[in-house]
């Protein structure tokens, strides 16, 4: 991910708004909250591409908006005609940590009062309801993903979307005691994401060498998922599953709206249970489709 620099920053009207909206490439609107987001895609426990969009509605409160034409467009209700939106969901460093095309977007609801600052030009949003035919989540690149934390080895350890290293990330091994409970290469997992849906492939970095493969998702209820961990066998011992595990904890702490996260492990596999156990997760009851037991930690 490109960072912004601190100049851009300071003359974007929207930078302190955690949900961004785009018309046409062009940023329009920024407001403090926003519900019905979700994911249109199949739960992220399901291994399976998507489901079609469905329609549902985006409310958004306590905004502004810039943009003379989104207010007009708003204001006009039905009337207005249908647009694509693109809603952006920023972390607290400012960083986009997520992304939701919204299509045949129409506003059912708009209550709206002039900005205190009049040399502004803006319109202050106290309340958006933005009816829709469906959400498509956006792949988003983020930056690499790193809590300061360092393997045995003293090697700070981060976590980066896969891109050009994706050989090296294909060929993540576990151990051959380890097949029972994960895929026998990360390929796999590079396979499945690459299909399409929820989840998301991490490179596991110590240093500048890979060392394994994570995957995080979104699920329709907000809650965000832990999934496809493989430390490669050859470094293994090294803490970096413990690592990896608290660094997107820290990350997900950090986005709008999160509020739990979770895992799975198969029930024979005993080190990650006291892996998760000593981490703080606790078990939902809930066992999924593969027969692994769920795990949760709330916000």
């Amino acid at each position: 991910m490109t960072r912004t620099s601190a100049g851009s920053r300071r003359s974007d009207p929207y930078r302190n708004f955690n949900f961004r909206v785009s018309f046409e490439g062009r940023p329009v609107a920024g407001a403090s909250t926003a519900s019905g987001l979700k994911r249109a895609s199949k739960p992220v426990r399901q291994h399976l591409s998507g489901r079609e969009p469905e329609p549902g509605a985006v409310t958004m409160e306590r905004g502004v908006s810039h943009d003379a034409d989104f207010v007009a467009w708003a204001g006009r209700g039905s009337e207005g005609g249908r647009r694509e939106l693109t809603i952006e969901v920023h972390d607290a460093a400012g960083e986009v940590a997520t992304a939701y095309r919204l299509s045949g977007c129409w506003v059912s609801e708009f209550e709206a009062l002039p900005d205190l600052d009049a040399d502004a030009h803006a319109v202050r949003i106290e309340h958006l309801r933005l009816e829709h035919d469906g959400v498509e989540a956006i792949d988003v690149t983020p930056g690499p993903i790193t809590s300061g934390l360092e393997d045995a080895s003293g090697r700070p350890v981060t976590l980066r979307l896969v891109g050009d290293d994706w050989r090296a990330v294909a060929d993540v091994r576990p151990t051959d005691a380890q097949r029972e409970f994960v895929f026998p290469m990360a390929a796999r997992y590079l396979l499945m994401t690459e299909k399409g849906g929820p989840w998301t492939s991490l490179g596991i970095y110590a240093g500048e060498q890979v060392v394994g493969h994570v995957m995080w998702g979104l699920d329709d209820d907000g809650s965000h998922w832990i999934g496809g961990l493989v430390v490669d066998q050859a470094e293994q011992g090294r803490g970096l599953g413990r690592a990896t595990t608290r660094t997107l904890m820290a990350w997900f702490e950090q986005l709008p709206g999160h509020w739990t996260t979770r895992l799975t492990h198969h029930p024979a596999n005993t080190a990650a249970a006291r892996l998760y156990a000593d981490l703080g997760f606790t078990p939902t009851g809930e066992v999924d489709e593969d027969g692994e037991v769920v795990l949760e930690l709330l916000a």
